[in-house]
């Protein structure tokens, strides 16, 4: 008989031991080993309707066989990185779910096999025989316990039957957001029921507790407070910096790296530092591992990293070219987004009021908005006494927006601007007209009320132009 648990069962454990020896005799549930793992991605591929067996960050992936067939695929992953409904439900602070997100797994898949027979029950049978094993399993593989399990059912597929039989607990749902990579999320609009289940029975306590107890109190990643980058979206964020040029002189420079203090930065406004005073402050709390991953110079005489003062960072951001930084960010923004084959890109242009209440002069920003990922492509500063229009190529001119459908306002309603869309950048175009052209809207009032109408023009033969 194959074995179910790698250890003993914790006397913490929730899944009592009178099922576990129940459904054992038939029923396992076991780590993928190494040569297995091609399998069970080519099987989450073919039957899970996500049709993705990668999963994010920290994962495990586990076979539930019966009589020595597979009956049931599961894996796990690290868990959400913010998710309203449940640190509502478990009651900690943001510092204390940047410290002890990591405690938590999230059920990123669970598929029973098409040719499994005798299905009664058999889900929640297979979650509880996983569930008793999974923090031990974790603590082997990455040092640390798990205390609370999470997962996501899709309303519009599931009733996340299995999961309130197995005692899981809904808490809420999701706000539509999926991760992508890098924990990076992009909008998809399919809000998802959210289930815990309390792997540790005083899971809700710890997690929430000012202070740990003892057994645990270990695994708090107090170190890590604030710092909102993992260590690939921080190299990546690196070698997207380094392409802005750097104007300081190289005599007497303490900080080597010019992308080293923008990355940095850039680290502090992700965790909420937004003044020059709160960056050095962020700066100051840094320790050496995060230094380091970050690239900052050494002390030769101490010889450790260096922390980049308020005033340093100041100057180093005071003296950049803004617009070669706000195409290096976007462009590393961009390369965390999922392909999407229908994009919607959205033109528009804004007036930075704070900026005209200090100086007195406007100051308008012209931008590329994604609807779908809501990440701005592009944006470029429009010239003094000058529009949108003739902006419009300049702001569009580094982007590859083949395919993609790019909306504009009333403005920007010209010819020019449509045959630059379709023929050099071939972009399909959606464009408001009101009143300020009435013959068009007169015409196109026109056409609307014919039944055989088609907004691209194919009805009209060779009579067809872009109007």
């Amino acid at each position: 008989m194959k074995t179910v648990f790698t250890g003993p069962i914790s006397k913490e454990n929730p899944v009592s031991q009178a099922i576990v020896q129940v459904f054992s005799k038939a029923l396992t549930v076991r780590l993928v080993e190494p040569e297995e793992k091609k399998h069970w991605d080519k099987l989450v591929e073919k039957y899970h309707y996500l049709k993705k067996a990668k999963m994010v960050g920290e994962s495990l992936q586990y076979v539930a066989e019966q009589n020595g067939k597979w009956v049931a695929l599961l894996g796990w992953s690290s868990a959400a990185f913010h998710l309203q409904d449940r640190d509502n439900w478990i009651g900690w602070s943001a510092p204390q779910r940047h410290a002890r997100r990591h405690l938590v797994a999230c059920n990123a898949r669970f598929l029973i096999l098409p040719q499994t027979k005798n299905r009664t029950n058999l889900a929640s049978q297979i979650l509880s025989l996983n569930l008793a094993r999974l923090s031990q399993d974790w603590i082997n593989f990455y040092d640390h316990p798990i205390l609370l399990a999470e997962t996501f059912v899709d309303p519009q597929r599931f009733e996340g039957t299995c999961y309130r039989a197995a005692n899981w607990i809904e808490v809420g749902r999701s706000k539509g957001f999926g991760r992508t990579r890098l924990d990076f999320y992009q909008l998809h609009e399919h809000p998802k029921a959210i289930f815990v289940y309390p792997v540790h029975r005083q899971a809700r306590k710890h997690l929430s507790a000012a202070t740990m107890p003892a057994k645990l109190a270990s695994f708090d990643r107090q170190d890590l407070l604030g710092y909102p980058l993992s260590l690939p979206q921080t190299q990546s964020l690196l070698d997207a910096l380094y392409q802005v040029p750097d104007p300081r002189s190289c005599k007497g420079r303490l900080h080597r790296h010019l992308s080293s203090l923008l990355a940095l930065s850039a680290a502090a406004m992700l965790a909420g530092n937004n003044t020059f005073i709160a960056i050095g402050r962020f700066a100051a709390s840094l320790n050496q591992q995060q230094l380091r991953w970050l690239r900052a110079s050494r002390d030769r005489k101490t010889g450790r990293l260096r922390t980049p003062s308020e005033s340093a960072i100041r100057r180093a951001i005071q003296c950049i070219d803004p617009q070669a930084l706000d195409r290096a960010i976007s462009a590393w923004l961009r390369s965390h987004e999922a392909p999407d084959s229908q994009r919607v890109l959205a033109v528009d242009g804004k007036a930075v009021r704070t900026v005209s209440k200090i100086n007195g002069q406007p100051f308008q920003l012209f931008s590329v908005l994604c609807h779908q990922s809501r990440l701005v492509y592009q944006q470029i500063k429009i010239p003094d006494k000058t529009n949108e229009i003739p902006a419009i190529k300049e702001l569009l001119a580094d982007l590859n927006i083949s395919g993609a459908l790019t909306t504009l306002d009333a403005l920007h309603t010209q010819k020019s601007t449509a045959e630059f869309l379709v023929e050099e950048k071939k972009s399909d175009y959606l464009l408001t007209v009101k009143n300020n052209q009435p013959k068009l809207l007169q015409r196109l009032v026109k056409l609307n009320k014919r039944k055989d109408f088609f907004p691209s023009g194919d009805d009209l033969g060779s009579r067809a132009r872009t109007s």
